[in-house]
């Protein structure tokens, strides 16, 4: 086992009915978490993912112990620390604003946690989180003279080089260059691999959710709109917010009319075969129809007829816009590589039936 990865045992994180509300004399209270209920097993690593202003760092924040808790439980493990001051929780915390000790080199500041907790082997644990982190040469540095990403793997260095059983990290990589973001990308998910450490990314960014998470929390208005793994988040959205806010490209959002139990009809000639059987005939519905789902039709299958206004050859797939006669909104739609459309050709367009989603066109629920 190496020097960083001195094993303290993973611990479950449980939120329970987690609620933060702000308040301030003569204004009207704001009611930031609404009941967050989370379940996260020893060892995994969760992306909440969700727009800036959802609730992300608040939530982050309470587990931290750096936010009082309005009401709701937090336990690790088999204990409650909800009402636990941060330093007797043994949680680690890596902040996007760095949060460094500007007298101290980048050397004392990785180290200071572990030194301050009695660690012998204090010295070597920070050489090995700077090789890992490719920041040996920042080491006899101060943060003034460090640039922002620079600093931003210090204070995920920092985090990590504790090892503690329950780690937090806020946008840990939002300040680095597309180079130094799949590179720490890489190596943070082996770090906590290595470690076991419970371990939630906070993010606004899919990309890095996608590819670092074992489960994803999406999050919007303070509430977790869907917790599951990525493929059931994208192939099984629970509401029009998850199924728009996960996916690139974006998801085709569409206004159609059910035109008999399994039937969809899009624009004035379109049809979709759907999976979605609730809704009755005459129902107006939102259509989300996925641009990597979307194909052209085979034999007499129910089919959306469309015009090509834009096509792109991307090499390993294209990437048309078409029109669809009734419709106010374009589609974009992903074809196969070697698939060549042209400006004025008419396609006509389908997916599997159970791709084609339909949601309640007034809240966005998803309809079955």
């Amino acid at each position: 086992m190496t020097a960083t990865t001195e094993r303290t045992g993973a611990q479950s994180l449980v939120l329970e009915d987690l609620h933060k509300n702000y308040t301030a004399r003569g204004r009207e209270s704001f009611h930031a978490v609404k009941g967050i209920d989370l379940d996260i097993r020893p060892g995994e690593l969760v992306a909440l993912l969700g727009p800036s202003g959802c609730g992300k760092t608040t939530t982050l924040r309470m587990i931290a112990g750096l936010e009082t808790v309005t009401s709701g439980d937090i336990r690790v493990g088999d204990r409650s620390v909800a009402d636990l001051p941060p330093g007797r929780r043994d949680i680690g915390v890596g902040f996007e604003s760095y949060a460094l000790y500007p007298p101290l080199t980048v050397r004392e500041n990785l180290a200071y946690g572990l030194k301050a907790r009695g660690a012998k082997d204090a010295d070597a644990r920070v050489e090995a989180i700077a090789e890992r982190l490719e920041m040996t040469d920042l080491l006899p540095l101060r943060p003034a003279n460090l640039s922002s990403g620079q600093k931003q793997r210090v204070a995920l260095g920092r985090a990590l080089v504790r090892n503690p059983p329950v780690l937090l990290l806020d946008e840990p990589l939002s300040h680095l260059d597309a180079a130094q973001r799949q590179r720490v990308r890489r190596e943070l998910k082996v770090l906590q691999r290595e470690a076991g450490c419970t371990t939630i990314v906070i993010t606004h960014d899919q990309l890095e959710a996608l590819s670092l998470a074992d489960r994803l929390a999406v999050m919007d208005a303070g509430v977790i709109q869907q917790f599951g793994t990525a493929d059931e988040i994208f192939d099984d959205p629970a509401n029009l917010f998850v199924a728009d806010f996960v996916g690139e490209p974006k998801i085709n959002v569409l206004e159609g009319v059910v035109e008999s139990p399994g039937l969809v009809r899009l624009g004035r000639e379109g049809r979709l075969a759907t999976a979605a059987t609730s809704p009755a005939a005459g129902s107006a519905v939102t259509v989300g129809l996925r641009p990597q789902d979307t194909r052209e039709a085979r034999g007499d299958e129910p089919a959306v007829p469309a015009e090509v206004v834009v096509f792109e050859d991307l090499l390993e797939f294209g990437s048309g816009t078409v029109r669809v006669e009734g419709l106010d909104t374009d589609l974009v739609v992903q074809t196969p590589a070697g698939v060549r459309w042209r400006r004025g050709d008419v396609v006509r367009l389908a997916a599997a039936p159970r791709r084609v989603h339909l949601f309640d066109p007034d809240g966005g629920a998803r309809l079955r």
